[in-house]
């Protein structure tokens, strides 16, 4: 048993820390991976871009994180646009809100009211939606099984050019897909991923480098 405060081991049979006088737990959290009870919000935005270079900024600065990509459905044609949620520790708010020189945290989504509404001709038939958002717990359910970098073999993307690499893999990770990084020469790399994740993952390294959205 461990005090979650100070990290003080305890043996068996105690269940509060008498220094820190709180409740004693199992296991602690992983350096470097707070505990999403514990998480707050630090950034939102509609812009990958933008959400890969607070990220950066975060990753530089040795702050942990993690991204929350959220499906927005925003008009009758079924098109689907992204949300993007950063949320560190409170611990790393105030670090985070110097280091990227913010008072508080930031909500950079458009308002609606700034969109304009687009007129749907009802004898137009609708375009294919794709996969049904209705697939997305399955995807979630299946990215906490156990995985193996081998498994990847798939390439999807390789540098030429731009390095894109960091943004793709976040992309990835956010859309629950698992991915490997690798190179076969100084300077290049390569994204892989799983044989059943390769339409996807294709749609989305499209997406990121056009700067178009998802179909």
């Amino acid at each position: 048993m461990f005090c979650p405060k100070c990290k003080v081991e305890y043996r068996t049979g105690f269940i509060r820390c008498s220094d820190c006088e709180v409740d004693l737990v199992e296991e602690l959290p992983k350096e470097g991976s707070p505990c999403d009870d514990a998480l707050t919000l630090l950034w939102e935005c509609a812009d990958q871009t933008e959400c890969v270079g607070v990220c950066r900024d975060l990753k530089n600065a040795d702050i942990p994180y993690q991204v929350d990509q959220i499906p927005y459905e925003r008009d009758a044609r079924m098109r689907v646009e992204w949300r993007y949620r950063i949320l560190i520790s409170p611990n790393d708010l105030d670090r985070a809100k110097q280091l990227l020189r913010i008072d508080a945290p930031q909500n950079t989504i458009p308002s609606s009211d700034d969109d304009e509404e687009e007129v749907v001709d009802p004898t137009v038939e609708l375009p294919d939606a794709g996969a049904p958002l209705a697939v997305e717990p399955k995807r979630r359910d299946t990215y906490l099984d156990p995985w193996y970098p081998e498994d990847a073999t798939v390439e999807v993307w390789s540098q030429d050019g731009d390095d894109f690499s960091f943004g793709i893999e976040l992309s990835l990770d956010a859309n629950r897909i698992h991915c490997r990084c690798d190179s076969d020469k100084p300077g290049a790399k390569k994204i892989f991923v799983r044989p059943e994740d390769e339409s996807f993952a294709r749609e989305i390294v499209r997406e990121i480098i056009e700067d178009t959205p998802l179909k």
